[in-house]
Parts: structure tokens; C-alpha cells; sequence
């Protein structure tokens, strides 16, 4: 493994995009769904890095990319710097996004059409409500982990629920009906294993 994959919290972090055209836009229109305070500019001066967790060079001239890479670096900020592995210290995956859900695909580097090609062919085979059914996972966690406190009873619920009925309606849209049917199932996991809190 050449690169360390990672999901950055940057909610509330500055980034830098600088660059101008669609590439960029996309970067910072990424950024600000994840929850970044985001900072554009199309040229650059070493005062922009400035309290930034991240920067971007997207659609910038070849002079200022290298510019922002080695002021980054001086810094010891991460830097991306588009279609230049050599001047990042980190690589932009191909993503693929279903709400809470995201499937990231990287070559290193050495072949990035390839990644996008592994992302449209995810986009297709992912379920459009994958989203959801891990939302109402998430919703429920907190009761599942009071009820199951043992680590292996809840992975084994977690297993059975991912799989099964739960699942099935989670993502044919019925989210009702599988909240319900998730708290039956909590329900037996419950009275089966022993030793754990009939407590709600």
C-alpha cells in the first residue's frame, strides 16, 4: 500500500481551492458538503495558508502549483495538487456517495481513469438507498450497543440485520417498516443471549 487511506473530519476547517474552472469547483463544492469552510482564489500568496487544515490546486498554472506544493510542504500542510502526484502529499480518491455511505478508489496515482472507470461501475451496482439503510443503522446504535453489550452478540446482530428482512425494506424505500422490524430483531438477539439486560 503506497497511500494511507483516511476520512478526514473537516467540519468547520479552513480549505484552500486555488485554481479556477470546473476541477476546482468540484473540489470546493466536496469540501463544503463535508462540511469545510472553504476559501477560493485564483492566484496565490503564501499568507493563504494561513489556519488551512487542506489545500487544493485545481486548473492553476503550472508555476503557481508548484508555488502552493512547495509553500505547502514548508508548512507541513497536505497539499493536492491535480494530475501532479509529485507535488501531493496526499491523492483525491474517486468517490462514489450514497448519504452516510462513501466507497473511495484510488490507484496511487498511476491510473486514474481506471479509478473513475471502478466508480462508475460501483455507482451502478450500489444500491440508490444504501444511504438510508446505514442512517437508520446509526439512528439505533445507541439503543443496540444498551441492549447487546457484548461486542460479539452485537456484531453478530449487526450482521444478521445488514443481510436479512431489515435490510430488504431499508432499501426498497418501506423505512417504517424497517425500523420495526429492526427493534423485533433486537428483541430476539436480546432473550437469546444470555446474561444480557432485558432493559430497554
Amino acid at each position: 500500500m503506497d497511500y494511507f487511506p483516511v476520512f478526514l473530519d473537516l467540519r468547520g476547517r479552513r480549505a484552500l481551492v486555488v485554481g479556477d474552472g470546473e476541477a476546482a469547483d468540484t473540489k470546493a463544492a466536496a469540501l463544503a458538503r463535508a462540511g469545510a469552510e472553504v476559501h477560493r482564489a485564483t492566484s496565490f500568496a503564501p499568507s493563504m495558508l494561513d489556519g488551512a487544515a487542506l489545500v487544493f490546486v485545481a486548473g492553476a498554472r503550472r508555476t503557481v502549483a508548484e508555488q502552493v506544493a512547495r509553500a505547502a510542504e514548508a508548512r507541513g500542510l497536505w497539499v493536492n495538487v491535480m494530475d501532479e502526484p509529485r507535488l501531493c502529499s496526499f491523492l483525491m480518491p474517486a468517490l462514489v456517495e450514497r448519504g452516510p455511505v462513501t466507497v473511495a478508489i484510488s490507484t496511487g496515482g498511476t491510473a486514474p481513469m481506471l479509478a473513475r472507470l471502478l466508480r462508475e461501475w460501483l455507482d451502478l451496482v450500489l444500491p440508490r438507498r444504501l444511504g438510508a439503510l446505514a442512517a437508520l443503522a446509526g439512528r439505533f446504535r445507541p439503543l443496540v450497543r444498551r441492549r447487546l453489550p457484548d461486542l460479539a452478540t452485537r456484531r453478530r446482530f449487526w450482521h444478521r440485520l445488514f443481510t436479512g428482512e431489515v435490510a430488504q425494506r431499508a432499501l426498497a424505500g418501506d423505512e417504517a417498516a424497517a425500523g420495526g422490524a429492526l427493534l423485533q430483531a433486537l428483541d430476539e438477539a436480546q432473550r437469546q443471549e444470555p446474561g444480557c439486560d432485558k432493559a430497554a
